[in-house]
């Protein structure tokens, strides 16, 4: 059975839920796929091309990254509430915690994580200051937001789904309106 880029990238997605970026292993996918390495190299150059399509696809699942993050949403508070609710609703798997762990040891892995994360903290500083919040504290408040999506996994992945948006909820509503709920 011939597979594709895609179908390898999804075994990696998977692979990098269950094992982190060690469990992205060319022979380990190959035996998940049912094929050989070979088929791997007709698709990749080398593994670091398919972290490189794992990054592509992490940041393709970020919602501001979208058009529709403005158009869908036009109230800033709702956009930024979609951010989190769709990441947490998503079932990932910790995939985004095992990309930002390989970065700390893989300078240009950090770099495009960085050049990411940048972009998302523009985005959410705008939707602060749209929101009413001086240019400084809507900043400040997009590095909390930030970092609370980036967290949230960590602090609460094994919890239930419903558990997880209420928790987020709450902290989404303490920075968007200034008091929580």
């Amino acid at each position: 059975m011939s597979h594709s880029r895609a179908d390898w990238i999804e075994v990696a997605w998977e692979a990098l839920g269950e094992a982190g970026v060690q469990g992205v292993r060319v022979e380990r996918l190959a035996r998940k796929l049912g094929v050989t390495k070979g088929s791997f190299y007709w698709h990749f150059r080398n593994r670091q091309e398919l972290i490189d399509a794992l990054l592509d696809r992490w940041f393709d699942m970020r919602e501001e990254a979208h058009q529709s993050y403005l158009t869908e949403n036009p109230d800033p508070a709702e956009r930024l509430w979609k951010v989190i609710e769709r990441a947490i609703s998503r079932g990932t798997r910790g995939q985004a915690a095992a990309l930002r762990f390989w970065a700390q040891r893989n300078p240009p892995v950090a770099e495009r994580i960085e050049k990411e994360d940048l972009k998302r903290l523009n985005r959410f500083s705008q939707d602060f200051e749209q929101l009413g919040f001086g240019q400084q504290e809507a900043e400040t408040r997009a590095e909390v937001y930030s970092s609370m999506i980036t967290a949230e996994f960590l602090r609460s992945g094994a919890e239930a789904t419903r558990a997880r948006l209420e928790a987020a909820r709450r902290m989404h509503d303490l920075l968007v309106n200034g008091r929580g709920g």
